[in-house]
């Protein structure tokens, strides 16, 4: 494609929740602007965002999408994104490189999660945005309601900008109430600007004063203080429409490309060092971009996604990662219209491109032309949630599985696997269940790996609450030279979270110096492996202050042996009891669901710390809760709020399990070693 000049490009991410129509507008627009020849359909699984099997098969957008076209003079690039709380991390991708967004709307539904969460990214990075209502086609549905429902969960500034034009009582069409014109629609204009005057006149210092002395606005001032506050976010423009009846589409777009942001308006700060450096974009500057996805698939092969923040990129050039320090020669530049790729010899600020062949630059990688080194900041992602132990099905898919899942987790970030070292367990972290899932059959049918998962065992320890003196004798005799090892061991706790220590307190050489070490190893062994459930045994000290040995059949193997049989009866003795870890949870909910949450929590043992608010009519509940008991809280708390919740977890502390839960794992573990001794 030919190069554009910067100041004419735009680019915007399509957001919402799922099933607001992000992948059909997008469609409506391509094929507006010549890009397709026919509208797809979802039902018939050929539009152009939504590609891939999965999609076509689920109905649904599964992974983030780019798309180019050209409006009125301008380069608009697109951003489609899932719409669904388990793909979210496809937006903290992507959001903190764009330049706008528009927030789908379902004029049939009430406020949705996936709103929620558009919007909470837009104002973190404050990124410009526009509300599209759609579906004001069908019955029964009302853009005056879905207006005051926006601006009561969001605010004022949220204005209607394009309304819809009713006719016998049926919305025709639509109208931009600044530069459309409707004879049966003058008298609604002049009301709906007049009850923008107050946004306007507040989103500007200047016009505020002047409109506070001359208690108007002139219609230049309007105009300008509007366009003015819808490119720094402080106005949200809410427009009518419905992609089906094709009607508010043209007026989206107009917005997008007369009132959005131009990239050379944007503000760049980078890191030389500990050093903030502000950059001026200017396409003749050195070049500057950052990757926001990875793709590996059948149909586009290996691509890194990247937008240009300064500077001007070419193909068949070099360029610096900044992140590794690694040089890479830029591969085939190319625009993305869904699997389709159009070759481009040169980016400029603000464009979304794609990069061919790259294998050493990944997510979050700052790239940069030479003489340019700076790091952007990185993208931060959602912390996983969900957790899941993963078990190969053969041998074979356990050969394969970790390079399967490495590759998985190249292209979804928000995707991890590891070796738990407290359980042995292989588990795997997303966002939520729907997102695992997917990527388990992304697996089976890419990589022809087939796994099953179950819920993750919770990481137990044992520990004593007493003391006990006991004795481990080991002695055997069966012709030649025997064994013997006699050790008298003192238990007692140590405080929480110290560990295991040992203490030798041996006098007169009843336990010779070369066998102390293997005493004190024959304790740890039988610590790790656990007394009463086969969790380890932790915050134990160990004493050694007594024993005896044999000159001839004493040897470093009996005496481990001793230590363990005296771990074994000491703990018993000593009051030894189960300990469950701890986590902090903050659970943020719409205010309507914060006693359903608080009794949950309760009933899940957890303990309140408090509730704040934390703006948008939402509440941020803190407890500290058993992990064992929140290890599926994602589909319970989807369940009790809608799929308006959402919540952190981190690490706090161990503490003891109360007896009646820690019977029932005790006398499961009893059961499991009698069955397997059998």
């Amino acid at each position: 494609m030919a190069a554009v000049d910067a100041v004419n490009v735009r680019n915007v991410g399509i957001l919402g929740h799922g099933g607001t129509g992000k992948t059909m507008l997008i469609e409506h627009v391509l094929h507006t602007a010549g890009k397709t020849t026919r509208l797809g359909k979802i039902e018939e699984g050929n539009t152009v965002g939504d590609y891939l099997e999965q999609e076509i098969q689920r109905k649904q957008t599964l992974s983030m999408k780019l798309m180019h076209l050209d409006w009125k003079g301008k380069r608009v690039h697109m951003v489609d994104h899932p719409g669904y709380v388990d793909f979210i991390g496809e937006i903290a991708a992507s959001m903190p490189l764009l330049d706008g967004a528009v927030i789908m709307v379902d004029a049939t539904s009430p406020l949705q999660v996936g709103t929620d969460n558009a919007m909470e990214y837009a104002d973190r990075y404050q990124v410009p945005r526009a509300f599209f209502v759609n579906k004001l086609d069908r019955e029964n549905t009302n853009f005056d309601e879905v207006v005051g429902q926006l601006q009561e969960a969001y605010g004022q500034q949220c204005v209607p900008l394009v309304i819809p034009k009713v006719s016998n009582g049926t919305i025709s069409g639509a109208v931009n109430i600044l530069t459309g014109s409707d004879a049966e629609l003058a008298d609604r204009i002049e009301e709906m600007k007049a009850s923008m005057t107050d946004v306007v006149a507040e989103s500007n210092d200047d016009l505020l004063e002047k409109y506070l002395e001359e208690g108007e606005l002139s219609p230049e001032d309007f105009n300008r203080g509007l366009q003015n506050g819808i490119k720094t976010g402080k106005i949200v423009p809410i427009v009518a429409g419905s992609v089906s009846a094709n009607f508010g589409v043209d007026e989206l777009m107009d917005l997008i490309a007369d009132s959005f942001p131009t990239p050379l308006e944007r503000k760049i700060v980078a890191k030389k060092g500990e050093e903030d450096v502000e950059i001026t974009p200017d396409p003749n500057g050195p070049f500057l971009g950052q990757v926001f996805r990875s793709v590996v698939d059948p149909f586009v092969g290996h691509l890194t996604f990247f937008r240009v923040l300064s500077g001007t990129l070419r193909s068949d050039s070099e360029f610096f990662n900044v992140t590794t320090g690694a040089k890479e020669r830029t591969g085939k530049i190319v625009f993305m219209n869904g699997k389709e790729q159009t070759n481009t010899d040169v980016v400029v600020p603000g464009e979304l491109a794609a990069m061919t062949k790259l294998k050493n630059t990944h997510f979050g990688d700052t790239i940069a032309g030479s003489g340019l080194d700076v790091l952007l900041p990185p993208i931060e992602l959602p912390e996983s949630m969900v957790k899941l132990a993963i078990v190969p099905k053969s041998r074979a898919d356990e050969d394969k599985l970790g390079e399967a899942l490495n590759g998985i987790a190249e292209e979804d970030p928000t995707f991890m696997h590891y070796r738990d070292p407290e359980t042995n367990e292989h588990v795997i972290k997303g966002m939520g269940d729907l997102q695992l899932d997917i990527l388990l059959e992304r697996m089976k049918n890419k990589y022809h790996v087939e796994a099953e998962t179950q819920t993750p065992k919770v990481a137990y320890k044992e520990t004593i609450r007493g003391t006990a003196d006991v004795q481990g004798k080991h002695k055997k005799q069966s012709g030649g030279r025997g064994q013997y090892g006699d050790v008298h061991l003192r238990l007692s706790p140590n405080e929480r979270g110290a560990g295991y220590e040992f203490i030798d307190s041996v006098v007169g050489g009843v336990v010779p110096r070369q066998y102390i070490p293997h005493v004190d190893k024959g304790a740890q062994d039988a610590l790790a492996k656990g007394v009463i459930a086969g969790y380890p045994v932790v915050d134990v000290k160990v004493e050694l202050h007594f024993g005896s040995y044999h000159e001839v059949d004493s040897s470093e193997m009996a005496f481990k042996i001793a230590a363990s049989q005296a771990i074994q009866k000491g703990v018993k003795e000593a009051k030894p009891c189960l300990l469950e870890p701890y986590v902090e949870i903050a659970v943020t909910v719409p205010e309507e669901f914060m006693g359903d949450i608080n009794g949950d929590l309760n009933s899940r043992r957890g303990r309140i710390l408090g509730m704040e608010p934390v703006g948008g009519g939402r509440q941020c509940i803190r407890a500290i809760v058993p992990e064992g008991e929140v290890l599926r809280y994602s589909t319970d708390l989807r369940s009790m709020t809608g799929g308006r919740g959402s919540y952190s977890l981190k690490f706090s502390h161990y503490d003891e399990v109360p007896e009646h839960v820690a019977q029932g794992i005790i006398a499961e573990y009893e059961k499991q070693k009698a069955a397997e001794s059998s």
